[in-house]
């Protein structure tokens, strides 16, 4: 019997809920956040003490269900005393949601998770310096992967091309295979741009297949999702036949259902990275999400069928290194909106 193996994955900045809304460029000044918000200024089991005193962590990702579900059943198998939960939503949704609360400094958030790094640059004095082992291990390279002293790379969500087996029999070797003129007429599925870190998807394509490759992809008429979530249960319903935005399919194909996927030889994906925030209400547990996500467990789960920060994790199809960065001088506010405007011309959204 086929699973539910529509993975909730990724990506409203990278998969996710309906959201169209771009965030703000930087959080506006708020007060002083309030005496405690510190994680404990002692040793690591410190942190651990303090941590499960306050029993709590609340975390917001635009990770997928599926992945964050298998995270939270880690972690608090790790950390009995402290209670996970997830709030899951598109970068677009939850970043208003920090702003605000950094803004009135009535933190609910103590860790976000997300991939839109303009924002994250942005906002990075908002952040607390990350601790904990695994950050010091070797396999982590905490140089590169804590860049700038707060904000930290934990995966990277591979997006890629996918189709129907019995609704596209040829398959797609590479994304130009996607203007094939019998895919025409709302037979491809495609994602909205609702956010930095999907524009950057778009401009890959035209850097990657020609400046006028969105262009026809737009004449194909394909319809249009919010995320990948509802890209991946079309493909699998039959209500698409096939499209360049989805996560890799292994779990459906294995479960049975009529779906495929491929990767070309210079695949698209977007590096999220972790904050544990100021504002947070439980600032020592916030630290256990942060080194427990970039570790051997953490990663197999939230990287399962995308990139690790570490090597040799069991069910990843790559690692971060090998994954495009973003140029974050095409990615202004400005910019954004601008290349938003005219992908709405083009795709009459």
């Amino acid at each position: 019997m086929t699973r539910d193996v529509n993975r909730r994955r990724f990506l409203g900045a990278v998969s996710l809920a309906a959201a169209v809304v771009l965030p703000a460029a930087a959080c506006s000044a708020g007060p002083a956040q309030p005496e405690g918000n510190a994680p404990v200024a002692g040793s690591w089991n410190e942190i651990v003490a303090a941590a499960e005193k306050e029993g709590k962590v609340t975390i917001y990702s635009s990770h997928g269900t599926e992945e964050l579900n298998d995270f939270k059943g880690r972690f608090e198998k790790k950390y009995p005393k402290v209670k996970l939960t997830v709030v899951r939503g598109t970068d677009a949704d939850l970043t208003p949601k920090v702003e605000a609360e950094r803004k009135t400094g009535k933190g609910i958030a103590d860790v976000f998770f997300g991939a839109s790094l303009v924002w994250v640059k942005a906002n990075k004095d908002a952040f607390e310096a990350p601790r904990g082992p695994s950050f010091e291990a070797p396999a982590y390279n905490k140089q590169t992967s804590v860049p700038e002293g707060t904000y930290f790379l934990t995966n990277a969500a591979v997006l890629t091309f996918g189709w129907n087996t019995k609704l596209y029999k040829k398959g797609i070797k590479d994304y130009p295979d996607l203007l094939d003129p019998s895919l025409r007429g709302g037979k491809i599925g495609v994602i909205k741009p609702a956010a930095p870190s999907m524009v950057d998807f778009y401009l890959y394509l035209q850097e990657t297949y020609g400046a006028d490759f969105v262009k026809k992809l737009a004449a194909q008429k394909p319809r249009i999702y919010p995320s990948s979530l509802p890209i991946a249960q079309a493909i699998q319903s039959g209500e698409i036949a096939a499209t360049p935005f989805v996560s890799p399919l292994i779990d459906e194909k294995k479960s049975g259902a009529p779906v495929d996927w491929g990767l070309a030889k210079k695949p698209w994906g977007a590096l999220f990275w972790g904050m544990a925030l100021k504002s947070a209400p439980h600032p020592n547990a916030a630290q256990l999400i942060a080194d427990f996500i970039i570790g051997e467990q953490g990663q197999e789960a939230i990287a399962r069928t995308h990139a690790s920060v570490l090597p040799n994790i069991p069910g990843t199809v790559g690692n971060t290194s090998t994954v495009r960065k973003q140029d974050l001088a095409q990615l202004t506010p400005e910019k954004v909106r601008e290349f938003q405007a005219k992908w709405n011309q083009d795709f009459g959204s």
